[in-house]
C-alpha cells in the first residue's frame, strides 16, 4: 500500500500536483444521426473509402480487417501500424482507437478524422455526425504527493471504514448546451500499472454542431486538462 502523509489546507496544495503521463490510450467514438446499416453491405466500399483517407499514412489493403458479428458491429478496421492506431467504419458510428496517445499523434488523428468523415459524406449523404465522444485512459506518476494525499483532498475515506481505505473519485459532468458540451465523466483512481500512480479516464463528449471533428480532439485534450487544474492537478505529457 501506498505511504500515506497528512496535509494542511494552505500548505502545499496551493501548488499543482503534477501527474506524468507513462502511457495514454484515446478511443474517439462518432455517432451518426441516424443509422447507416446499408453502409456495412459494401464493405469494399467503406475499404476503399478508409484506404484513399488513410494514404498518407502508408495504409494497405493488407492494413483492412472486417468486423464480423450483430448487424451493428459489422463493419471494416484499417491498421494504422505506424500510429498503433485503428479506425473502424461501422453502420452508425466510426470508431478510432489509438493504444499510445501523446502530444505528437494529435495532429495525425486529427486528420484521420477529417479525411474520413469527409469520405463517409462522399459516399453516402444521409450520414451526419451527431457526438463525437473522446475516452482518454492514461496512467500517469504523481510528483510530490502519494496517490491518497491526492484523493484524501478530493474524497477521503469516511473514519468509519477500515484503517488504510482507499478511496476512488467519479465526477458525472452535466451538458453544457451553450458549450456544445454533452453528458462527461471524469474517473481518478489507483493505477493498476504505475507504482502508487493515479489512472485518470475521462470520457469527454462534444454535439457534433458545436465544433468540427478535426478540432475536437484538441478541445477535448484541452478540456481534461482544464478540469484537472480545477482538482489541483496538472497533466504533463513530455
Amino acid at each position: 500500500m501506498c505511504g500515506q502523509k497528512e496535509y494542511s489546507e494552505g500548505s502545499r496544495w496551493n501548488a499543482m500536483t503534477q501527474l506524468h503521463v507513462e502511457q495514454c490510450e484515446l478511443t474517439y467514438e462518432g455517432a451518426f444521426v441516424k443509422p447507416a446499416l446499408s453502409l456495412v453491405d459494401s464493405p469494399g466500399k467503406l475499404s476503399d473509402l478508409l484506404l484513399e483517407a488513410l494514404e498518407s499514412f502508408g495504409c494497405t489493403g493488407s492494413d483492412l480487417f472486417l468486423a464480423k458479428g450483430a448487424l451493428g458491429e459489422r463493419g471494416v478496421t484499417c491498421e494504422v501500424r505506424g500510429l498503433g492506431t485503428g479506425v473502424t467504419l461501422l453502420g452508425d458510428r466510426m470508431e478510432v482507437h489509438c493504444a499510445n496517445f501523446v502530444n505528437a499523434t494529435a495532429a495525425s488523428v486529427a486528420t484521420m478524422l477529417e479525411n474520413v468523415w469527409s469520405g463517409l459524406a462522399q459516399l453516402n449523404g444521409r450520414v451526419v455526425a451527431k457526438t463525437h465522444s473522446f475516452l482518454f485512459e492514461a496512467n500517469t506518476r504523481i510528483r510530490g504527493a502519494s496517490y491518497q494525499e491526492v484523493l484524501n483532498r478530493l474524497a477521503r475515506a469516511p473514519e468509519s471504514l477500515p484503517g488504510g481505505t482507499e478511496t476512488a473519485v467519479v465526477y458525472y459532468l452535466p451538458a453544457e448546451p451553450d458549450r456544445g458540451y454533452g453528458e462527461s465523466s471524469l474517473v481518478l483512481n489507483r493505477s493498476a500499472e504505475v507504482e502508487c500512480g493515479l489512472q485518470v479516464a475521462a470520457t469527454l463528449v462534444y454535439e457534433a454542431e458545436s465544433v468540427k471533428p478535426e478540432a475536437a480532439i484538441l478541445a477535448a485534450k484541452d478540456r481534461l486538462s482544464e478540469l484537472l487544474r480545477n482538482l489541483g492537478l496538472e497533466w504533463i505529457d513530455d
